[in-house]
């Protein structure tokens, strides 16, 4: 293995325990998982959780995870399904918050339906209690299905007042059936803006591929449809998604539509405290983006449409995003700056986060500058982590 990507704990880089993860996710036992999405379906992930826990490998993994909480991924590493044992893999990680993020399908998040919303509220009645277990150091953040106004506006009243710290919102569809900047949702942000309560997308909160024809995504299913587009990495635990030629080079698309539409509709100037994360969904399309609306900004002023903050001021402000570990930090700062928005995640339990996070990451970030280390592990998460 290469020496420099072994592990190195988080006190190397001088501040273990103060480490803020902004990806990491919450395995739910088989029986579990199915009684919280019954009605809607898990999906293949609730027959791939389903496997892994009848697996010998599952076994052989809680025994070697007590020990090992970097290498031991899936179902079965430390804490992946267990509130007090979730602690003690941040304790050994040197994290010491975290944003925890449903394992499920998301079919409840993105579907407009009865079942789907039920779904939603019995998952929020799950993660709420297992934050409290976890002394809210592993934030599990609740699902809002926005597929209508009314029922988002009261299942979002409903689990703040419960103690909600983070909301997981769907891009895969136009909410309610208009944009998320619409005034109909005004109601909706500043709920989440006084509450002080992070609104946040995921992938596949713009849907999944290889989930059912019932189920929105964008871009529609039909552009993978090649079969130079069909490969992908065997499934192993924590490997969910279709990492393959498309999938993973598109994911952001939807992300970036909502994100557009959120700033140029003027929701962070009518709600300049609402606070928004992008998780796992990399970084490399933030500053084109930026870099088109700055221009476009530009244009429209010469006709009299102005706004109050240029975009990367609005992105700098309200706007955090995890970009992926493969990923040049220094590459994205020097091109666009914006070093405030980049933050740090390990993905854990999942595969793709591999073994040692820190390093991979410390490694594409050398010539930032000096101080920019504890800026992308603890400072710029802080939005995202209000009161940490």
């Amino acid at each position: 293995m290469n020496l420099e990507l072994m592990q190195a704990p988080a006190a190397e880089i001088g501040f273990n325990g103060e480490i803020l993860d902004c990806d990491a996710h919450l395995y739910m036992e088989p029986d579990v998982m199915a009684e919280i999405v019954h009605g809607i379906g898990g999906g293949f992930v609730l027959d791939h959780v389903r496997n892994q826990y009848e697996s010998e490998q599952f076994r052989t993994d809680k025994i070697a995870g007590k020990t090992d909480v970097w290498n031991i991924k899936g179902l079965g590493a430390l804490g992946a399904y267990d509130a007090e044992e979730r602690v003690a893999a941040m304790d050994a990680m040197g994290v010491a918050q975290q944003l925890v993020f449903p394992n499920t399908a998301l079919r409840e998040l993105r579907i407009d339906s009865d079942a789907a919303r039920a779904a939603v509220r019995r998952y929020n009645d799950y993660v709420i209690p297992w934050t409290k277990a976890a002394k809210g150091r592993a934030r599990a953040v609740c699902q809002i299905n926005m597929g209508q106004v009314g029922p988002a506006l009261d299942e979002l009243d409903r689990v703040l007042a419960a103690g909600a710290t983070g909301v997981i919102l769907s891009c895969a569809s136009a909410p309610g059936g208009v944009s998320p900047a619409n005034e109909v949702w005004d109601p909706f942000w500043a709920r989440l803006e006084e509450a002080n309560v992070p609104a946040l997308l995921h992938l596949a909160s713009g849907g999944l591929l290889t989930s059912e024809s019932d189920d929105p995504v964008i871009p529609p299913r039909e552009f993978s449809e090649a079969k130079a587009l069909k490969a992908s990495f065997a499934m192993r635990p924590g490997a969910e998604e279709a990492i393959g030629p498309f999938f993973m080079l598109v994911a952001h698309l939807p992300i970036e539509t909502y994100l557009v539409s959120l700033l140029m509709g003027g929701v962070f100037d009518r709600f300049p405290k609402l606070r928004f994360g992008v998780i796992e969904c990399g970084a490399g399309w933030l500053g084109p983006m930026v870099e088109r609306m700055e221009q476009h900004v530009e244009l429209l002023a010469k006709v009299g449409v102005t706004y109050s903050l240029r975009p990367n001021e609005y992105v700098r402000r309200n706007v955090r995003v995890t970009p992926f570990w493969h990923e040049s930090i220094d590459t994205m700062v020097g091109r666009h700056g914006m070093e405030e928005v980049y933050v740090f995640s390990t993905d854990f339990p999942h595969v793709e986060g591999t073994r040692n996070p820190i390093a991979r990451f410390k490694k594409n970030m050398n010539t930032v500058g000096k101080d920019y280390d504890r800026k992308f592990f603890v400072d710029n998460a802080k939005l995202l982590f209000p009161g940490a």
